[in-house]
């Protein structure tokens, strides 16, 4: 056994594991799953590692018959093996460029205002924002969560139009129940963002206040809810109501089962090639990768999970999502390489 092309192998995929946990469909949801039940971190991280599991459980299988079909091929096709082998490493290499080319897995974020559903984050989308006349030109004003805890955003129209100074805008929200909250502003690169957290749900009236020397000018808003926040908000209120416990600890089994399902049967496509690749070091070899798998899944999910609920809401992995066909490819390409030339 080639150790070296072995640990080659077993590096690339735990990048390829590691880079497809690291997408926010396979931590996102947990964090805001724990917070419209009130999860405890260690109770999130748990469940996160719980379905993380399944994840890799699912994948495995889908490895075990790539393995299997493998070896007995290899059986009656020989020395002629690698060729076919790397042929179709190179075939799904070449398969993940082309639908990064076609612009296939790019992230997306959720916006609030008038109830649009998603833009494509990294694109500025008026219709997606909401427009602020200003009467010395639009500002545009969004509900920003792409992989991040939502936060208000601003930019100028065409970004010809100046942004007032930090100090110069105040939002306030108020939620038809009366509440109240006052957000801050600090600069970003092109943008302004707001310093506190939206909480959910995303329905109420936001007031923004621009000042212009001894005066000010207020503008209103309506930003509407969207079902994932809405559904978090009835499980919070659920909680609260005759029976709450009871109905949490329902609520609870019913979204840890369904963010169990959601992972387990989407398995990480990208490593099948991955197994392929090692079917000359027999189930040695797969056991071992199967080991990386499982490590860089589970590590991966917990450790962004981990992060962004302790508010490193500043961690921006969109463009992991927007590339991944084309990282998955560069990587494949490179297996399907090394078995013909290099003896992987």
């Amino acid at each position: 056994m080639n150790e070296t092309a072995l640990l080659s192998i077993a590096a690339t995929g735990f990048v390829v594991a590691f880079s497809h946990a690291a997408i926010p469909t396979h931590w996102l949801p947990f964090v805001m799953a724990g917070r419209g039940q009130r999860w405890s971190k260690q109770k999130t991280l748990l469940v996160v590692a719980l379905c993380g599991s399944g994840h890799v459980l699912f994948t495995t299988v889908l490895g075990v018959l790539v393995v299997w079909l493998g070896i007995e091929t290899s059986k009656w096709t020989g020395d002629v093996f690698p060729w076919i082998a790397g042929g179709a490493l190179i075939l799904f290499g070449l398969y993940y460029l082309v639908r990064q080319a076609r612009g296939d897995g790019h992230g997306h974020s959720h916006f609030g205002p008038g109830g649009h559903a998603h833009g494509s984050s990294g694109h500025d989308h008026a219709s997606d924002r909401k427009r602020i006349d200003t009467g010395h030109g639009v500002l545009l004003l969004e509900v920003f969560e792409d992989g991040v805890p939502p936060r208000f955003r601003m930019r100028a129209e065409g970004d010809i139009v100046p942004l007032p100074a930090p100090g110069a805008l105040s939002l306030e929200t108020v939620r038809p129940e009366g509440t109240r909250q006052s957000f801050s502003f600090v600069a970003r690169d092109g943008y302004l963002e707001s310093r506190e957290e939206i909480p959910e749900p995303h329905e109420f009236t936001a007031i923004l206040t621009l000042s212009h020397g001894d005066h000010g000018h207020g503008y209103e808003v309506r930003f509407e809810e969207h079902t994932h926040a809405a559904a978090a908000q009835a499980t919070t209120n659920g909680a609260t109501a005759s029976g709450g416990a009871a109905k949490t600890v329902k609520s609870d089994r019913a979204i840890i089962l369904g963010l169990l399902a959601l992972l387990t049967f989407s398995p990480c496509e990208g490593f099948l090639p991955v197994y392929l690749s090692g079917i000359s070091y027999g189930w040695a070899g797969f056991v071992i990768l199967s080991v990386i798998l499982a490590i860089a899944t589970v590590a991966g999910m917990v450790i962004f999970t981990g992060l962004t609920l302790s508010g490193m809401d500043r961690l921006q992995l969109g463009f992991v999502e927007r590339y991944e066909s084309g990282i998955l490819g560069v990587l494949i390409l490179f297996l399907g390489i090394g078995i013909i030339f290099l003896g992987f």
